[in-house]
């Protein structure tokens, strides 16, 4: 009996008994085992399938009767407690939000080899070096073929020499790149849709795309090779890169014939039933093909699905899209994990150690977030949660997302249809539970009068997470700084506010004690302020600049920051405000250095006058708080309409080069009047 279970044991003296074996009276016989079914596995919102039924369940998801469209949103991305990689040896890169983690972008800058994707503003690179006032009235040439140009750069002479073209397929545009040495990684599209509005909505966007990701040894960038390409069915919505480890985040709308992607009425769900009772699995999953030959890493019974029967689950909206999530080798080009999600969602957020992914419902009786967490190393689920309000996505909106030991922190923003107040913003600390996958809520900040963020009618502006602190700035009439302490993410506290004219809409920590801001002043010029957050209970503004032309030394406006002098200008806009990309910044053992582009205009003696320049400035005396200040040190002459989302600058030590629009310039910090460009013929 000693193979046997205590079970089978149990039974069989039991049947001794009752045939008499015992001896004994029925009354004295033993009773009958109790054996107690094991605890079933704690399930969250999000579910897999069993074997063989993905495509059943998928089907189910079709027959829920869907009440609202989609959410707006973009790829959220990513922050952490260093400061932002923003460029800390001796040349700038990539301005990112999470310090360890990539983004792809079309320039990238390894301290030899400058990488440029063809801009969506304009397109192609030549390289006959010409004076800068050279070509004042050349006219703008034809495009040229869409080529990704790289560049040898000699930081010492502040030169640039092409080294190789890459010719991209007709009808491709590229959407970034990622650059490790000999490596360089592009990531294209058919279709570039952007981060708002009816194409993140409507599932028809979502059909007849495809996103790849080639890679190339470029160690003779002269002759660039083909090292693998990825071909994934569907659009891209983000990318991050950390180590060897793409991380590629598609959608795709299955382009099946008849099927209604976003059902609405009964007789829609009996439309789709009947198609996808004739369809297979592959009808609906992405295809993928690693070097034209066709690959399976999906599965639709492994794809994440909302589990009807948790509390979560009841009406939630349906629609036909599918999200992939691919992690995929730079040096191989094959995937190393894989996962999929068939629901509904709006918004992607990645860390150094999770993935968020976030869906604003618009279809609740009043704003509400569902937010999903993974683990990003293995895609394992974590927990799902539903918060009051809106996590707005895109452009410097993803600052409102922050994951850092273990605490995942966001605000939300909820039109409450008051007009006497019509926003209310909440700061949220959530975590997942040890013993199920399910997301637990800390704390909310804001939620109580005693604990506001922001005044009546004071909209969210600048939000950045670092470590254990958050900034917000909010604003209608004047700029309150907010200081919050995240020390205890049980309990998070404003510690400090600051009340200045204007608002920023990117901030950017220089260290522990000096928080830089970028934003608008009062008549909405672009405006950039230094904050002393040493003392968190009492931060201060210790130096503020109104981007604009040549300032007068001394000019100061009644604000208190340094303001441009004649002509003066009607309007000024700056894409760094929105678009963290065409933020440069360089930080320095003393003194470190940052780049703004901006546009401006106004009439100057009965003349209309038009700008676009790239303002230079230093910041000093970081180490003493008090005695810190922002300098403008030099600005350089763009031709006009070459200041977009698309510009880029890249600091080498006293190097500078600048991309903007159909130009390459380069030149030196020290002087950058006498850049030269790189133009079109």
């Amino acid at each position: 009996m000693t193979n046997k279970s205590p079970l089978l044991c149990v039974l069989m003296a039991s049947l001794l008994v009752a045939c008499g074996g015992g001896g004994g009276s029925p009354s004295a016989s033993a009773p009958p085992p109790v054996v107690t079914p094991p605890t079933p596995d704690p399930t969250g919102l999000l579910v897999t399938s069993s074997e063989g039924e993905g495509l059943t369940e998928y089907s189910a998801k079709l027959s829920r009767e869907s009440t609202a469209r989609i959410a707006f949103g973009a790829p959220v991305a990513v922050e952490a407690a260093p400061a932002a990689d923003a460029g800390g040896g001796s040349f700038s890169g990539t301005y990112t939000l999470e310090s360890g983690v990539d983004e792809h972008d079309i320039v990238k800058y390894d301290g030899a080899t400058l990488a440029i994707a063809p801009s969506r503003s304009g397109c192609c690179f030549v390289v006959d070096a010409f004076p800068l006032e050279a070509d004042a009235a050349m006219e703008e040439p034809a495009p040229l073929e869409s080529q990704i140009r790289l560049f040898a750069t000699d930081p010492v002479a502040g030169t640039a020499s092409q080294s190789g073209t890459i010719t991209l397929p007709e009808g491709i545009s590229a959407e970034g790149l990622y650059l490790d040495g000999s490596s360089l990684q592009a990531l294209l599209s058919t279709s570039w849709w952007g981060a708002f509005g009816e194409p993140f909505v409507d599932p028809f966007y979502w059909e007849d795309q495809s996103v790849s990701l080639h890679s190339y040894d470029i160690s003779d960038p002269a002759s660039p090779s083909l090292v693998s390409e990825l071909s994934v069915e569907g659009g891209l919505v983000t990318s991050r890169k950390a180590g060897d480890e793409v991380y590629l985040i598609t959608r795709h709308t299955p382009n099946i014939e008849g099927l209604i992607p976003y059902p609405q009425t009964a007789e829609d769900i009996a439309n789709n039933e009947a198609i996808l009772a004739d369809a297979s699995e592959a009808d609906v999953l992405p295809e993928i093909l690693i070097d034209g030959t066709p690959v399976t890493p999906l599965s639709l019974d492994d794809c994440y699905r909302v589990d009807p029967e948790h509390p979560l689950g009841a009406d939630l909206p349906a629609d036909s899209v599918l999200t992939t999530l691919l992690t995929v080798s730079a040096t191989t080009g094959e995937i190393v994990r894989s996962a999929c999600v068939m629901e509904p969602l709006g918004g992607v957020y990645v860390s150094n150690d999770r993935i968020a992914l976030t869906y604003v419902r618009w279809d609740a009786v009043s704003e509400m977030t569902l937010v999903h967490l993974l683990d990003r190393e293995t895609y394992e689920y974590l927990g799902s949660e539903q918060v009051a309000g809106a996590l707005y996505s895109g452009g410097n909106n993803d600052f409102r997302i922050s994951e850092f030991d273990g605490v995942l922190r966001m605000v939300t923003t909820e039109w409450t249809g008051n007009p006497e107040d019509q926003l209310k913003h909440r700061l949220m600390t959530l975590q997942p539970e040890a013993d199920a996958p399910e997301l637990e809520v800390l704390a909310v900040l804001g939620e109580d009068e005693s604990a506001r963020i922001g005044k009546v009618n004071e909209d969210l502006y600048g939000v950045r997470f670092m470590g254990s602190r958050a900034y917000l700035v909010t604003f209608e009439r004047i700029d309150p700084l907010y200081v919050v302490d995240l020390s205890d993410p049980t309990a998070p506290e404003i510690v400090g506010e600051l009340e200045v004219p204007g608002f920023s809409d990117l901030l950017h920590e220089v260290n522990d004690n000096l928080l830089l801001g970028l934003g608008s002043s009062e008549r909405r010029f672009p405006k950039l302020e230094l904050y002393d957050v040493s003392a968190i209970t009492s931060p201060q503004s210790r130096s503020c600049i109104e981007i604009g032309t040549v300032r007068a030394a001394g000019a100061m406006a009644p604000n208190g920051c340094d303001v441009s002098i004649p002509p003066e200008w009607e309007w000024s806009y700056s894409p760094a405000q929105y678009n963290r990309y065409a933020f440069t910044y360089l930080a320095g053992d003393e003194t470190d250095r940052f780049t703004v582009p901006y546009s401006a205009g106004g009439r100057v003696e009965e003349v209309y006058e038009y700008v676009d320049r790239i303002a230079l400035f230093e910041l000093t005396d970081k180490a003493v708080p008090e005695e810190a200040a922002l300098n403008l040190v030099g600005e350089i002459e763009l031709r006009p309409g070459s200041v977009s989302g698309d510009t880029r600058v890249v600091i080498d030590t006293d190097a500078l080069y600048v991309i903007a629009y159909s130009d390459l310039l380069s030149g030196f910090w020290t002087n950058p009047e006498a850049v030269t460009r790189f133009g079109r013929d």
